[in-house]
């Protein structure tokens, strides 16, 4: 990837797959743009908000947030949007460096002030090889997905740590895996005080009832069929956010163990739009790593969405730099069915072709 207009040098860890050279253009065109678009709509985002909008216009991609989707009482300070639309920025570039091109990457062209100006600008300059594992990460992204379900209790072995810390590092992030006890504690306290603060908060449970679906055929927001149902005994180390608010019953846990999962928290050093943007960078490639070695993860959001909760969560990690995320990983349950995949946006919705340049 390229930002601000200078090759980072980037590499993409993880995978052993290669993609031959899929065109040799330079162009981005309308083709190339909806091929490359309809991979970025994977992206997680806060309460599948999906809050991005593209438009292309003389061979350039521009990436703006779309202010209408915001989540206002959970993410007041678009802090959480702008992350989802830098998930959605990596996977664009990956969809072409995949294909074997070289996407040059601006970083808030117009500045700071996400309302008003473009969060990012895409255009390709090159085509090269893609490097080894890009295949395998593009592969990824169709497979990803989140998965809220209690994991297997088998631990992950320490390289794939690393690789995952190596991933956030990439995008210039950094990546805690919380494995000291006394960090876990401390983690497992804050959780449960930001949730009980959620779930007490009228104005928060008004929005993430907005934000639930019972339609099968909706294109966001929470569907039922990823919902784990609050009626049925579940015991984890750690306070899980409760989607189940539309009085239906959710899915059935067929087991109360207590759950130890693995936990990683994701920050940066400094805490503005373009620290926000990085670490949707960083999260995406940290779940594309994550899900091509097999593992499943969920986010464990309420300490991040406070203010207070967060600045604890950062002195559970060490108090350097700013928590942006926290994850919740492991592999997946064997003997639990998959999960369908969560419906996204149709891409004339997130999409304007201003101009149209010959269909690669």
């Amino acid at each position: 990837m390229t930002t601000g207009g200078r090759q980072s040098g980037m590499r993409l860890p993880g995978g052993d797959g290669s993609a031959s050279m899929a065109t040799e253009t330079t162009t981005l065109s309308a083709d190339l743009a909806r091929t490359a678009v309809q991979t970025a709509v994977l992206a997680p985002s806060i309460h599948n908000s999906q809050p991005w909008h593209w438009r292309l216009h003389d061979g350039v991609l521009d990436l703006s947030a779309d202010l209408t989707r915001a989540v206002p009482v959970a993410d007041p300070d678009h802090r959480q949007l702008v992350m989802s639309c830098g998930a959605a920025l990596f996977h664009t570039w990956l969809s072409l460096r995949a294909a074997g091109l070289t996407a040059q990457i601006d970083e808030l062209p117009d500045g700071p002030d996400i309302t008003r100006g473009r969060l990012a600008t895409l255009r390709v300059i090159d085509t090269s090889a893609p490097a080894p594992g890009d295949a395998a990460l593009a592969a990824a992204i169709g497979h990803r997905h989140t998965d809220r379900r209690p994991f297997d209790p088998a631990d992950m072995p320490g390289e794939l740590i690393r690789g995952l810390r190596a991933a956030a590092e990439e995008e210039g992030c950094w990546l805690d895996p919380l494995t000291r006890t006394d960090a876990r504690v401390e983690l497992s306290v804050i959780l449960a005080h930001a949730d009980w603060i959620e779930t007490h908060d009228p104005a928060y449970q008004a929005e993430l009832l907005r934000w639930s679906r019972t339609d099968p055929d909706a294109t966001d927001g929470v569907p039922r069929s990823v919902v784990v149902g609050s009626e049925t005994q579940r015991q984890s180390e750690f306070s899980l956010r409760d989607f189940d608010v539309v009085g239906q019953a959710g899915q059935h846990l067929r087991d109360p163990r207590v759950e130890h999962p693995g936990v990683l928290v994701l920050g940066t050093d400094a805490d503005g739009p373009a620290d926000w943007l990085r670490a949707g960078r960083a999260l995406a490639r940290v779940l594309a790593v994550a899900t091509s070695a097999g593992l499943a993860a969920s986010p464990l959001g309420q300490a991040i969405d406070l203010e207070a909760t967060r600045a604890l969560v950062r002195e559970a990690t060490g108090g350097l730099g700013t928590a942006q995320m926290i994850l919740r990983v492991g592999y997946p349950d064997p003997a639990a069915e998959p999960l369908p995949p969560t419906r996204r946006r149709p891409i004339d919705e997130v999409l304007d072709l201003v101009s149209d340049p010959a269909s690669a």
